[in-house]
């Protein structure tokens, strides 16, 4: 063992003076420019100007430090995707927070919702912000039950198209197309829960 200058304990090194969410958000920061693709070890220590050494002081590889990116990720996805548009109804404002979030966090957006190695998330049965959407479906628009997952999930796939094609810029709206696209499929879904009811 390494012994100390005066004490003859054992040897500790010092702890890394960089902080590990300070990883955790430099890492992420790269996702967002550049995508997944470009995170790496030394990718990440040379943005923070720092060897490899305290990344893996905190981290036993790269999977455990996206772990914890992926997280962070998320939490920023959430935040976004609660914000209130004014003249907007709460429901609406969710599925333009979404397309919102894919038009201005491209790469992010891709690596959540579009990589087949996004922790396997299956966002029509496991996605963490359904209780919140459902949520908004009943104290807003009055609509429970199965109707509120049926739409939830019908909606979804419409906002989920429109996010992928902005995200991998293969199409282009504008906000007033939007917007009516989503008020045009959500009368209709209306329309037909109605009419359903009515058999």
């Amino acid at each position: 063992m390494f012994q100390g200058g005066g004490g003859g304990g054992d040897f500790i090194p010092p702890k890394p003076k960089i902080a590990k969410e300070d990883i955790a958000a430099c890492a992420l920061n790269i996702i967002r420019r550049n995508g997944i693709g470009a995170l790496t070890a030394k990718a990440v220590a040379a943005e923070m100007k720092c060897s490899t050494q305290p990344i893996f002081w905190y981290y036993s590889g790269m999977k455990e430090l996206k772990e914890d990116v992926y997280k962070e990720a998320i939490a920023l996805f959430d935040a976004g995707l609660k914000v209130r548009i004014e003249g907007v109804s709460p429901y609406k404002s969710i599925g333009l927070n979404y397309i919102r979030f894919a038009a201005e966090e491209k790469e992010c957006f891709k690596w959540l919702f579009m990589s087949g190695n996004s922790n396997d998330r299956d966002i029509l049965s496991s996605h963490a912000e359904i209780p919140y959407v459902l949520d908004v479906l009943e104290k807003t628009e009055n609509i429970t039950g199965e109707q509120a997952r049926t739409i939830f999930e019908e909606m979804w796939m419409l906002v989920h198209g429109i996010a992928t094609m902005i995200a991998t810029e293969t199409a282009q709206f504008s906000e007033d197309k939007i917007q009516q696209m989503l008020t045009d499929v959500y009368r209709g879904l209306i329309t037909n829960l109605s009419l359903a009811r009515k058999k």
